[in-house]
């Protein structure tokens, strides 16, 4: 077909026009997909911490939580030390040694609540080597390591960044094993190839350690006491958490070992005054607030949790004192 010169100068600026148009609209979409992206990468980044941080959070304060069934002549404060251990390790994860980039980073409160617990496992620990465990002069080899694997620091990742290349033994992994020397402990003690004193002057001893733990634990909450920062702070929240956390893990150890010394109690007529003495414990370790409040002593609508767990620390310190006073 035949065009004529008239006719190929209007159609020109129509088609330069539409192609005008297409390259502004790829233009345009292109930057469109970017900006879509970048919003999309800003939002994985913002729900990244929050939302990971809250799958795992998590704070295990039931009272109820028992060693279970053990065997004829094993130790439930000792089985109870392990179930502790291998719950706050693999079942809830240990947090207090995750690096930046993963979202448990940011927690604060389970973190302190894992290294209280495992802070007060680590001092029953050491009794059990140093008074409990013994046989005369001799230590037993489980309790022993089991004692020395939980004074290893709660926030050793499974690469050190100050040694990347270096073999790095990581904090589950020590805390692992030092759950299975209780339980190696355990077998042993039920075969009777371990030793366990019962005697009164033994046990006097343990609870004026313990004693001296939940004072020095009440003790750390002076600092975010005495800043009565108000609503909220970090060390607060710091502070109480451990607190909680220790308290926690005495109640149970306290608890277990009551009754693996149950005969004892009764025949010295303690048993109501153990029962008190957890009743305190029970009172520092199972309150939850929702937000740790470090308000002024004196203040009408801004209460301070710090306070409220020093006493019942205290008050517990106490008891624990009036019993090994009695087992003397």
């Amino acid at each position: 077909m035949t065009v004529l010169p008239g006719e190929e100068q209007a159609k020109a600026p129509e088609a330069k026009d539409r192609s005008f148009a297409a390259a502004l609209f790829r233009g345009w979409s292109k930057r469109r997909l970017l900006a879509l992206c970048g919003i999309g990468v800003l939002l994985a980044f913002l729900l990244y911490y929050p939302v990971g941080a809250w799958r795992v959070h998590a704070i295990d304060d039931d009272p109820g939580f028992a060693a279970g069934e053990t065997v004829t002549g094993q130790s439930k404060a000792v089985a109870i030390a392990a179930r502790l251990i291998r719950r706050e390790v693999d079942q809830h994860g240990w947090t207090p040694n995750k690096p930046f980039f993963l979202p448990v980073s940011i927690l604060v409160d389970m973190p302190n609540f894992q290294k209280g617990i495992t802070a007060m496992v680590g001092r029953f620990a050491i009794e059990m080597d140093q008074q409990i465990g013994r046989s005369g002069a001799s230590a037993d080899a489980d309790l022993e390591r089991a004692a020395g694997l939980l004074q290893y620091p709660p926030n050793v990742w499974m690469i050190d960044p100050a040694a990347p290349w270096a073999r790095t033994l990581s904090t589950e992994k020590q805390y692992r094993n030092a759950a299975r020397s209780f339980e190696a402990y355990n077998q042993r003690l039920a075969a009777g190839q371990a030793a366990f004193d019962r005697r009164p002057e033994v046990l006097r001893e343990v609870l004026v350690r313990f004693a001296k733990e939940l004072e020095a634990t009440a003790g750390r909450l002076d600092a975010p006491i005495g800043a009565a920062s108000g609503w909220f702070s970090r060390a607060a929240g710091e502070a109480y958490y451990g607190g909680k956390g220790r308290a926690y893990a005495a109640l149970l150890l306290l608890g277990s070992l009551g009754e693996d010394d149950a005969e004892l109690l009764t025949a010295r007529g303690l048993t109501d005054a153990w029962r008190a003495m957890l009743a305190s414990l029970a009172a520092a370790a199972t309150p939850r607030p929702w937000l740790v409040l470090d308000g002024a002593a004196d203040s009408t609508f801004v209460p301070n949790h710090l306070t409220a767990q020093g006493y019942h620390l205290l008050r517990a310190t106490a008891r624990l004192n009036e019993l090994a006073e009695a087992l003397r």
